[in-house]
């Protein structure tokens, strides 16, 4: 351990994550001062505290460097020390530190999930992480040992009135009787780190497996590989290639590029019904609890020579029944051409489903995930009409439609309607809107509740 004395001024800690922005994503060098401890606490009585900074690095992790992602779609945090090859996370010995943290707000680590939580509880083993959005703070529980024990004979001989609080109440005046001072020192484990490159990081890749890197995404020998256990700054995903850049000790990067493909293990493939003249899909997914299977991908083949054309990956979706009825195919916006829909959300309780929607580009010659439509429950698509109508229920007594149909290329809301019960609970309302003019115009009707209700 390599202590540093320093005076504990006062000082204002870096914000923590609950109150501030989240960190710029990019990479962080070791400052070469230890920063400041917040205010120590005062000393119980009988207590003299001699204050020290401690690295709060262990030394076998030999860390100088740190690089951090951030998430542009979420509130969240990725960051890695970048260790030594041979430094090994113990929780329970000095190599305490983790390599990889996720923050604000994290569950415990895992092999999924292989990023630690930070300062959740109160445990000693916790690492707590403070920061502004160009640096951060690493810091541990203080540690209070005792040093030596001091004996403060009595200046004075105590009056009766001392005699007899002593006797009886066992207050006894330390002048009159002398004093024990115990002596501690009290170490603060701090390091801090200050952003040094600013890199667009927009995630952090675990290795799970040794990983190959590849110079290009279109070049098909592996330069290099990711060991694993190691992790890398991620610059791009796409459904075949994920961009990445390794940072290595000194702080120097290299980038690089992982086939999704290589990362498959454990898949399963099931060919679909559902195909078109020139198509046919595969359902990829990983096997999960009580016969359910989490969607990985959708693999779009050439129908004549099994060659792939495209794959979709990503998809939002949870745990579902695999089989050879998963993909559909529908035209979603009119267009002519097959869209493509597999399962997304089911809704709780009520029945607010929705669907993932793929709609077919004919100029990309490739399918596109379309947000909004994605997004809206219990999807109907009617062909006559040319309408879509997305229905939904909030508890037993409000239910909800609202229609849309594509305008020259575009999603519009062309109609809605609304149906709930007054909060006197005697009487349903019910609000329809229409479009006009370009605009939605609402109109809200109140009615007796119908007996039938009752």
């Amino acid at each position: 351990m390599r202590i540093r004395y320093a005076a504990l001024l006062p000082a204002l800690l870096i914000a923590r994550a609950e109150a501030g922005p989240l960190l710029e994503p990019g990479i962080y060098q070791l400052s070469p001062e230890a920063p400041e401890a917040e205010t120590a606490a005062a000393p119980a009585a009988g207590e003299i505290h001699h204050e020290a900074l401690a690295s709060a690095i262990p030394d076998a992790a030999k860390v100088r460097y740190a690089f951090v992602s951030r998430d542009p779609g979420k509130a969240l945090n990725k960051l890695v020390f970048v260790t030594d090859g041979a430094y090994r996370y113990d929780i329970n010995s000095a190599n305490r530190l983790c390599p990889a943290y996720a923050f604000p707000d994290w569950n415990e680590r895992s092999d999924a999930q292989p990023f630690c939580r930070t300062h959740i509880g109160s445990a000693d083993t916790e690492a707590a992480l403070a920061w502004t959005e160009r640096g951060f703070t690493l810091r541990w529980a203080d540690q209070k040992t005792l040093i030596r024990t001091e004996q403060v004979a009595a200046t004075r001989k105590p009056s009766p009135d001392e005699i007899g609080a002593c006797a009886v109440g066992g207050v006894c005046v330390p002048a009159a009787y002398g004093s024990v001072l115990q002596h501690y020192q009290v170490t603060h484990f701090r390091d801090g780190f200050s952003l040094q490159a600013p890199r667009p990081y927009i995630d952090v890749f675990a290795a799970t497996v040794d990983t190959p890197v590849y110079r290009s995404a279109e070049d098909g020998t592996a330069s290099g590989t990711l060991a694993a256990g190691r992790y890398a700054g991620v610059l791009s995903r796409g459904a075949e290639w994920i961009g990445i850049e390794e940072v290595a000790a000194g702080g120097a990067t290299t980038p690089g590029w992982i086939r999704r493909d290589d990362l498959a293990g454990g898949e399963l493939r099931f060919p679909q019904q559902a195909t078109t003249a020139h198509l046919r899909f595969v359902l990829v997914v990983a096997p999960a609890d009580d016969d359910q299977a989490l969607l990985q991908a959708i693999d779009i083949l050439d129908a004549t020579t099994g060659q792939r054309r495209q794959i979709l990956r990503d998809i939002d979706a949870e745990p579902l029944s695999a089989g050879p009825d998963v993909v559909q195919l529908l035209d979603a916006n009119f267009d002519g051409w097959p869209d493509l829909s597999v399962p997304g959300y089911s809704g709780g309780a009520g029945p607010n489903a929705t669907r993932n929607l793929f709609l077919f580009d004919p100029a990309a010659q490739a399918f596109m995930f379309e947000p909004t439509l994605s997004s809206l429950p219990q999807m109907d698509i009617d062909p006559a009409t040319r309408t879509l109508t997305s229905a939904s229920r909030g508890g037993c007594c409000a239910h909800a439609t609202e229609t849309y149909r594509y305008v020259d290329g575009k999603l519009q809301q062309v109609a809605s309607w609304e149906e709930s019960l007054s909060p006197d609970g005697e009487h349903l309302q019910t609000t329809e809107g229409t479009l006009r003019n370009g605009t939605m115009k609402y109109r809200t009707r109140t009615r007796k509740l119908p007996a039938d209700w009752r």
